[in-house]
């Protein structure tokens, strides 16, 4: 039986998430202000820059990245940065990831609502975040990785409307 945990960011982690985003389309996904091909020491930095770094495993192995680029204690929090495994996207580690971030902020922060975004052409990350309840709430315009204009879609979820997913998931029942 696969189980999905998650625990801090380590910095022997670096090396293996670094390894992730398959393209430059995909890393700009993750962490826009990083120029490919990137490097441990890149990850690292906007790692220290970011909050709460967390890494999802499966099967005790790091499958997934995931952290909050922005907190206000009691107001919100922003989840950046979410990257899955190439070979393990589509098992629900990114839903469980950025459940799990929604969870802490709840729980850590106290807030009225989650914030993330992602660019209107990466479907799956609008699905997902979707899926577990996140809303659009504006639209704005940044440069892509080629310099075109991309639309990027900045989503709410409302703490009323967290419907709670846990922390632990056995992908096989949830």
């Amino acid at each position: 039986m696969t189980m999905l945990d998650h625990r801090p960011f380590q910095a022997a982690d670096a090396a293996t998430i670094c390894s992730f985003p398959r393209s430059a389309d995909e890393l700009f996904f993750t962490i826009p202000e990083v120029a490919p091909p990137i490097a441990a020491d890149q990850l690292a930095e906007a790692i220290l820059q970011s909050h709460d770094p967390t890494v999802g495993l499966w099967d005790g192995r790091v499958a997934g990245y995931v952290d909050f680029v922005e907190t206000r204690a009691k107001k919100f929090c922003t989840i950046g940065h979410l990257v899955v495994h190439p070979q393990l996207r589509r098992n629900g580690i990114g839903t469980f990831l950025a459940a799990a971030m929604v969870q802490k902020a709840i729980d850590q922060y106290g807030v009225r609502f989650v914030r993330a975004s992602c660019m209107s052409h990466n479907k799956p990350a609008y699905a997902l975040f979707h899926k577990i309840g996140f809303r659009p709430a504006d639209m704005a315009q940044r440069l892509g990785p080629d310099g075109d204009p991309v639309l990027v879609i900045h989503l709410h979820l409302i703490k009323r409307n967290w419907k709670g997913r846990g922390d632990r998931q056995d992908p096989a029942v949830g």
